[in-house]
């Protein structure tokens, strides 16, 4: 299981798709590593469905700060940070 800290997010119709898996995954996804959550991120935010030509794979990103947590970053076009969404953290199931 996965603690998320929220950081921040838009209201749009994508953000909150993200969001939503983001959710998911923090409480079903199998990964118990960093490593693993961002292959199984890739994998998934492909099947998003783009949005005026933006498609979802391109504007978010998983980054690894250690081995037990990754953050969710927003991205812009041209790949540059634009504001961290989320923080997760690897915690044992209880």
């Amino acid at each position: 299981m996965w603690k998320v800290t929220t950081f921040k997010y838009q209201v749009q119709r994508q953000e909150v798709v993200v969001k939503s898996l983001i959710m998911e995954m923090a409480e079903y996804s199998y990964a118990v590593s960093a490593e693993q959550f961002e292959d199984h991120f890739k994998r998934l935010i492909k099947d998003i469905s783009c949005r005026n030509n933006f498609s979802a794979d391109l504007l978010y990103k998983v980054v690894q700060r250690n081995q037990k947590s990754v953050e969710v970053w927003k991205t812009t076009l041209s790949g540059d940070f634009k504001y961290k969404m989320f923080m997760l953290e690897y915690i044992k199931d209880q």
